[in-house]
């Protein structure tokens, strides 16, 4: 269930005392439905509202909703988000159990939630102009740090296997994001291409 102080705690504790914050949600050991309810899906929503209004109100370029209302750009952005996430979630749990780590989807889910709190927080300021791409940008190369940092507490990689499992993971996410692109955009064309026709 949505539970706006969790998500307030788990937000501002993963940025001020991340470890300490990581071990006691993480000890929790929530399904990966309570970690949406209680943190992906509100942190990922109030992100793009923010993103969005900042990117009207002063100008700036938002990803998710640039030349496009808000309902466009929350929905098109929770689409994105989902399928994004998933995916890292999986991948982090399937090779962890190739490298002597917990193959759990909650657990990865839970993990990988934690650390792109810092991307999303990046994402939402990234409106504003001049600066907001760089925000943007360490935001995510926090998050990059946080995974890496969390994957040992979420699916038990051993040290020595940490930092391989890491660069595969993250490998691997990105070629399937790529075909996942690829994917769309042949789909979004194809459907122009039937739409002219018919006209």
């Amino acid at each position: 269930m949505f539970n706006p102080s969790k998500t307030i705690e788990l937000v501002s504790g993963s940025l001020s005392n991340p470890r300490a914050t990581w071990e006691s949600y993480l000890g929790e050991n929530p399904g990966w439905q309570r970690t949406a309810m209680e943190l992906t899906v509100p942190l990922i929503v109030v992100a793009i509202v923010i993103g969005w209004l900042l990117s009207i109100l002063l100008g700036g370029y938002f990803y998710f909703g640039y030349g496009r209302g808000a309902v466009f750009a929350l929905v098109f952005g929770l689409i994105a988000a989902a399928i994004s996430v998933t995916v890292l979630s999986f991948l982090v749990g399937f090779f962890a159990g190739r490298f002597g780590g917990e193959s759990n989807f909650d657990r990865a889910f839970a993990g990988v939630s934690l650390a792109i709190i810092p991307g999303w927080l990046g994402a939402a300021v990234s409106g504003i102009p001049f600066i907001g791409s760089l925000l943007q940008l360490a935001g995510m190369i926090t998050g990059l740090v946080f995974l890496y940092k969390i994957i040992p507490l979420a699916v038990d990689v051993p040290e020595s296997k940490r930092a391989t499992h890491f660069i595969v993971t993250i490998v691997a996410a990105a070629i399937i994001q790529i075909i996942l692109g690829l994917i769309l955009t042949a789909g979004t064309m194809t459907g122009g291409t039937g739409m002219h026709q018919l006209g």
